[in-house]
């Protein structure tokens, strides 16, 4: 005799049946439980990797923001060189220059000291001269004077 036989036929059908169904919810049970503790575990790692790729992203675009902030520095700095070297170009055209000045300043200083340390000549001296006095009502231009009192240049007019 089985355990089977116990069991009357109306009934076997139902006793296999939750049998069945107790060994289907059983494995499904221990499933769950060797499972559980990985999907947790699954779950946890991808909330940290999504955690992590947010990081990721707002550093990513901090360097973003802060290589743009030095790339505009740079460009000020190349701006700010190129300006400084056009202002020592035009210092070094300025100090040419006035040096060239300078030089010729000396030459015609020396020129003309030396011309002033000569006499006047007489005809021109006397073309200009004047009464001394401190009255004005008193003052009269000579008679001789006329606005081409000057000479014309001449090695003559010079020797005078």
């Amino acid at each position: 005799m089985k355990i089977t036989d116990l069991i009357p036929g109306s009934l076997r059908l139902w006793v296999v049946g939750a049998a069945l169904l107790a060994l289907v919810a059983g494995t499904a049970g221990a499933t769950w439980w060797v499972i559980s503790p990985r999907l947790d575990l699954q779950t946890e790692r991808a909330v940290r990797a999504e955690q992590d790729l947010a990081s990721e992203r707002e550093l990513t675009a901090l360097q973003a923001r802060v290589l743009e902030a030095q790339q505009s520095q740079f460009e000020r700095l190349a701006a700010v060189e190129l300006s400084m070297q056009q202002l020592n170009q035009r210092i070094d055209k300025n100090t040419t220059t006035h040096a060239r000045a300078l030089e010729e300043l000396k030459r015609n200083d020396q020129t003309i000291v030396d011309y002033l340390a000569q006499s006047v000549p007489t005809a021109i001296g006397l073309l200009y001269a004047r009464p001394e006095t401190t009255d004005p009502a008193t003052y009269t231009a000579p008679p001789a004077m006329h606005p081409s009192a000057v000479l014309p240049a001449s090695s003559a007019a010079a020797a005078d």
